[in-house]
């Protein structure tokens, strides 16, 4: 029984570092697709609050960035990763900036 235990343990670990390594893989190539430097990136906890509703799927991801733009320019806000139904199979990106800029 303790094996089977340890074993889901283990599972459950590992599938969380593989999601974690998704995630920051999407945010990576979210970047380099707009031509921007990656200068940080985080996840908002629980009790943070983010641009995006509530009712945003379990399947989205949400971060908070601070990039470079090509022109040297820093941009900071929310990052809005994968679809409703495909999460981060899906190219779906929506991002707002603390500037209120596009």
């Amino acid at each position: 029984m303790a094996v089977i235990v340890a074993g889901l343990i283990g599972l459950g670990i590992g599938l969380y570092i593989l999601q974690r390594s998704l995630r920051r893989q999407a945010v990576r190539r979210w970047a380099i697709a707009n031509n921007f430097k990656l200068l940080a990136f985080d996840q908002p906890g629980l009790t943070e609050a983010s641009p995006f509703p509530i009712t945003v799927s379990k399947a989205q991801q949400v971060f908070y960035v601070s990039v470079m733009q090509k022109d040297g320019r820093r941009r900071s806000g929310w990052l809005l990763l994968g679809s409703g139904m495909l999460g981060l199979a899906s190219d779906d990106v929506e991002v707002k900036w603390d500037d209120g800029g596009v």
